[in-house]
């Protein structure tokens, strides 16, 4: 191929006019390659993820990886220039490279025998046997080396773990608290072309103020309500009482006191009669 032929195929003519085993136009078709190189870095990083179908690659961590790896090769490969089918061709075989540690979880030794099989055939003008990589020459067979052992085979527990290893789902959310403003009715709030100053409104519009509220407090007279006797009032009741009504009179007084009293102490004393019995009785137990 040259680049004239190239730009004038379509993706059948390409397709049909490839050798059999050839690794170009399995991935990116010529049409596909076209238009990523017309495209910078980050036109070049959409394009691929729909190309490739990576479509989670915002939220997933090894979709994103792999993307970046496709993008930082093919950018590799077009700093190199190389021809659309060595574009197509490269592609396959790193896409065949990442499918070995993914699906068949290939040791490093092992795929690099792959990888092997693929450049048979370079330098050799009819090879009767082909790897799929024979439209590079030996100089860019070199490059295809350097550039996937630098990149991948250098690295490639670090890939192993990353196809193997699942990513931790994180469900993160966030809740939003909005106030608004009341409606636009009368009394509140205003349209804002009827505002005013807050001394205006308080002076003219606001309302008094409620008068605070008086608690009646009735105040009595020291006295009032209670009768004082002057000293003529009391001798003069104490002469109508004979003895024996005042000794009657006191007598009464001092029993109902009394009374009251040794009740109090009756219920004091069996409280604490109550309290001893209690006592003994936890004794009694602990000593048996």
């Amino acid at each position: 191929y040259n680049q004239v032929v190239d730009k004038l195929l379509t993706d059948e003519e390409a397709i049909a006019n490839e050798k059999e085993g050839s690794l170009a136009w399995k991935v990116l078709h010529i049409s596909q390659v076209r238009t990523l190189l017309e495209l910078n870095v980050d036109q070049v990083h959409l394009k691929m993820a729909d190309l490739l179908n990576l479509k989670d690659h915002p939220v997933n961590l090894q979709e994103a990886a792999v993307l970046d790896y496709y993008v930082a090769s093919f950018w590799w490969a077009k700093e190199q220039g190389f021809t659309l089918q060595q574009i197509s061709g490269f592609i396959t075989a790193l896409s065949m490279l990442l499918e070995n540690i993914r699906e068949k979880q290939m040791s490093l030794v092992d795929n690099l025998r792959e990888f092997k099989k693929m450049l048979v055939g370079i330098g050799q003008e009819n090879p009767e046997v082909t790897g799929g990589l024979d439209f590079f020459n030996t100089d860019q067979a070199k490059l295809l080396t350097d550039y996937l052992t630098k990149t991948l085979f250098q690295h490639y527990k670090l890939y192993q773990y990353m196809f193997t290893l699942e990513q931790d789902e994180m469900v993160v959310g966030t809740e939003l608290s909005i106030e608004v403003a009341p409606p636009a009715e009368i009394p509140f709030p205003p349209p804002l072309d009827e505002g005013m100053s807050e001394a205006v409104y308080l002076e003219h519009v606001a309302p008094p103020p409620p008068p605070p509220e008086k608690e009646e407090e009735e105040t009595a007279a020291p006295g009032e309500g209670e009768k004082v006797f002057t000293e003529e009032e009391v001798e003069d009741i104490l002469e109508g009482v004979t003895t024996d009504e005042l000794k009657e009179v006191i007598s009464s007084v001092v029993n109902e006191m009394l009374g009251s009293l040794s009740a109090d102490v009756g219920a004091k004393l069996k409280e604490r009669e109550a309290q001893y019995l209690a006592k003994i009785s936890k004794m009694q137990k602990i000593a048996d």
